[in-house]
């Protein structure tokens, strides 16, 4: 009976010590963190190419071979081994100005996203937690400047901010910087949009028995609002930030395809559909295939990142699919 006793003592001592209490392993997490994301294929495809696409943009003056506006063969050269996707009219190589493209995409793309996201955030909290005439001078603002149609807006405030003069390719956050007029543009279009999500779910969140506790014990207003409420709508903001991208990649590339976007000759997605490259669309049609199946990809990837992120951070939502 003893020894019982003590193999049972022993057995229960070793099972302990190897799989401990609290202790998950990092298979086991790894495990849960993939989970979600097992289940939306096309979420991680997005991620894939979003990730891609931002690569390209870092690494672009490394994986580039040729400088994109360097006359390096001749004119309208059909694809070889020199040249992968062909020259356009001026003898540029296409493939190097597909790769610098992406700076400008995805560089327009971030910085407006976090602009007009963090503005939209900040004037929803604030709007929300307040209320009053601060929610309703905010709301009236907000709904003039966004009875503007999109584009409009945006060929508006670039008109006034001025256009930019030239973009200085190589280093993305030094692209991010000299195209910051037509960043501003856009993303004054996106905070209206921004706000009023983040203003209802503040709403709810701040009649919660947690807000009114942090009033109790004396909690200042910003404190509430940036320390414990925004932590809750936290997740809200990021689906917004990744359901947007897709939108802004598409809109800086019509806007460059109207001529309004970046400087003539910097290397650009919507600029290279544009100009005199539609009239070789039939007779030199790799002009405009890496351009177009770059923005395609990378529009598409931006979308199916959006809708997996909000599935799986969106409780609503969770379980729908």
């Amino acid at each position: 009976m003893a020894r019982e006793v003590g193999s049972s003592a022993s057995v229960a001592q070793e099972t302990f010590v190897l799989s401990p209490i609290g202790a998950p392993s990092l298979r086991g997490t790894l495990a849960t963190a993939w989970a979600p994301w097992g289940r939306r294929p096309l979420g991680v495809i997005g991620a894939f190419v979003i990730v891609a696409a931002l690569v390209m943009a870092i690494l672009a003056p490394f994986i580039a071979p040729f400088d994109p506006n360097e006359f390096v063969g001749r004119r309208l050269q059909s694809p070889d081994g020199a040249h992968i996707l062909g020259t356009n009219l001026l003898g540029q190589d296409m493939l190097s100005r597909t790769i610098y493209g992406a700076q400008v995409s995805i560089g327009i793309a971030l910085s407006s996203t976090i602009i007009g996201v963090g503005l939209g955030t900040v004037l929803g909290v604030l709007s929300a937690y307040y209320g009053g005439w601060l929610d309703l001078v905010v709301q009236r603002v907000m709904e003039v400047i966004a009875s503007f149609p999109g584009l409009i807006l945006v060929l508006m405030i670039v008109a006034a901010l001025g256009r930019p003069s030239g973009a200085r390719e190589g280093n993305l956050l030094v692209l991010m910087w000299d195209l910051r007029a037509l960043s501003i543009a856009i993303a004054a279009g996106l905070i209206f949009g921004v706000m009023r999500v983040i203003r209802s779910t503040v709403l709810k969140e701040r009649s919660l028995p947690y807000v009114e506790a942090a009033r109790t014990i004396g909690a200042s207003p910003i404190r509430i609002m940036f320390r414990h409420i925004l932590p809750n709508v936290f997740p809200y903001v990021i689906v917004t930030f990744s359901s947007i991208i897709g939108f802004i990649i598409l809109l800086e590339a019509g806007i460059s395809f109207l001529g309004y976007g970046v400087s003539i000759g910097t290397a650009s997605w919507g600029a290279d559909l544009s100009g005199r490259n539609r009239d070789f669309f039939m007779s030199a049609p790799w002009v405009m295939l890496g351009p177009g199946i770059a923005l395609t990809l990378t529009v598409m990837g931006a979308n199916f990142l959006g809708d997996a992120l909000r599935d799986i951070l969106d409780p609503r939502l969770r379980g729908s699919r």
